[in-house]
């Protein structure tokens, strides 16, 4: 078994890494298990313990059911949290909902689930996981920084390939091992 997700890798630019080691440093008190930022991606469908066997069959499907998949860009346009600011858990960077991301994210979501995969019942909130907090000692300091950067455009970018990762945990942080890429037109 490997424990696997498909996701949309994000190259973050200079300028957002910067603003993300910004956000980092005014944070520096607080216990958050940050992303590295070479990690950071979009997740379309968490299917966790995988049989080895299924891989080459769920990527050949995927390859299969995304072609003719255009590429496209979106924007990365805010700082959030889940789950709320008196019990926040995850620091992110908002996307886009743009209607090729859905339209995507609905193939891979039959595809997956046509291998007998459940997706969470959670509704699709587009974002890029920053960093998972653990203790907030200044939960004002963290709502106004959240505040301040509401409708912050962080950086555009093009959408031209999903990965189907391998998640290893480790004691210090995940590390992820691409599977296969499938490209989009």
């Amino acid at each position: 078994m490997k424990r696997t997700f498909v996701a949309i890798r994000i190259n973050i630019s200079k300028q957002t890494a910067e603003f993300f080691n910004d956000i980092k440093f005014q944070l520096k008190d607080e216990k958050i298990n940050w992303v590295d930022p070479w990690n950071i991606h979009l997740t379309l469908f968490f299917l966790g313990d995988t049989e080895e066997k299924l891989i080459p069959e769920i990527s050949e499907e995927l390859k299969l059911k995304l072609k003719g998949v255009e590429s496209f860009k979106l924007k990365c346009k805010k700082l959030g949290l889940f789950k709320n600011i008196n019990n926040p858990r995850v620091l992110w960077f908002g996307l886009e909902k743009k209607q090729a991301l859905l339209e995507l994210k609905q193939k891979v979501d039959n595809v997956i689930k046509s291998f007998g995969y459940e997706s969470e019942n959670k509704k699709f909130v587009p974002h890029l996981t920053l960093g998972r907090i653990k203790f907030l000692r200044n939960r004002k300091f963290l709502e106004s920084l959240v505040e301040k950067y509401k409708d912050q455009m962080i950086q555009e970018f093009k959408v031209n390939e999903i990965i189907f990762y391998e998640s290893k945990l480790t004691q210090k942080r995940p590390v992820y091992s691409v599977l296969n890429k499938i490209m989009l037109d």
